[in-house]
């Protein structure tokens, strides 16, 4: 897994092809030493400095796997041969939600289709017009704005409404075509076992009976038959781990994104980050990350599985009945 303990960055400027002239900076993290760190930031910025000369452009967020996430660790889990990797990591992303990061156990995020999501529920009159808002922009670019913008468009117009939690036996889940294709899997691969969580947009699988890496052919196998997200596929390969959300996305609570990225430059902007983190912490309790729907398959749970599993259940609050955020 990319998870470095040791980040720096570097500044730089570079001239596009018309003559703008261009100042940016990268971080770079290192798992061994601060050293390795910096020399990885200056090469990059070489990099993206001629990549801006010839007129490319900046590089796609996730499209090289030498650029780990800019992610505070909450919490390490170390390897079972003692190795310097962990096994599995928490850590805090770029919009302030918690995630587990594990390298062998296998997490699948896949994507619904608009029409098999959770419908929206209002007795207020507003819903009309929220509802001719969304269908002009699309739930998803509504869902992404920030909590402050969300919060002054429901002073305006009114409640947005809430989301109707679907419960492990709703036939909206049981008949849709995602699930239809990993009953067909399972019934094709009897010695897999797999739990289904809905989530906040979509449905979450978290296969037991055995490990699995972000690049094994069984895995990639596994995801492209089972719709996974392409995004969330490319990042896992990139990261060399698999993630799951473990907490709220912000803006579904009514916070907005956090005020400062890590690494902090500063010991204010570190003081700024724990006090909106406190915020968060308040505003998600009444929340859960992911609903478990139901378990499929022969296989049995396997033992290096377990830990992280009931780990993740605990922190997403699978179990609960809470809204999902």
């Amino acid at each position: 897994m990319l998870i470095p303990r040791y980040w720096r960055r570097a500044d730089s400027q570079a001239t596009t092809p018309d003559g703008r002239r261009i100042h940016f900076h990268v971080w770079r993290g290192s798992r061994s030493s601060e050293g390795e760190a910096a020399t990885l930031a200056e090469e990059a910025i070489g990099r993206i400095a001629a990549r801006i000369a010839a007129g490319e452009g900046f590089p796609e967020r996730y499209s090289y796997g030498d650029r780990p996430l800019r992610e505070e660790v909450e919490r390490e889990f170390p390897a079972a041969d003692g190795g310097d990797a962990p096994e599995a990591a928490i850590t805090r992303n770029s919009y302030g939600a918690l995630v587990l990061n594990a390298a062998r156990v296998f997490f699948i995020d896949v994507d619904v289709p608009r029409a098999e999501k959770p419908v929206a529920v209002s007795s207020s009159s507003s819903s009309s017009l929220w509802s001719l808002i969304e269908g002009v922009l699309g739930r998803e670019r509504i869902d992404a704005l920030p909590g402050v913008l969300l919060s002054l468009l429901e002073s305006v117009l009114g409640p947005r409404g809430s989301v109707a939690p679907a419960a492990p036996s709703a036939s909206a889940d049981s008949a849709s075509p995602a699930l239809d294709r990993l009953r067909r899997w399972i019934s094709s691969h009897p010695d897999w076992r797999v739990r289904v969580y809905r989530t906040h947009s979509g449905l979450r699988y978290l296969v037991t009976h055995a490990l699995f890496t972000p690049t094994d052919a069984a895995a990639q196998e596994a995801m492209t038959a089972l719709g996974a997200d392409p995004q969330y596929v490319r990042l896992c390969r990139a990261q060399k781990s698999f993630r799951a959300r473990l907490t709220p996305k912000p803006w579904r609570v009514g916070v907005e994104n956090p005020p400062v990225r890590f690494p902090f430059e500063s010991p204010g902007d570190e003081r700024a980050m724990r006090e909106w983190e406190a915020r968060y912490d308040r505003a998600s309790q009444g929340y859960a990350s992911c609903r478990l729907l139901e378990e499929l398959g022969g296989g049995g749970e396997h033992p290096e599985v377990a830990p992280l599993r009931a780990l993740h259940d605990e922190r997403t609050r699978a179990g609960s009945s809470l809204p999902l955020a």
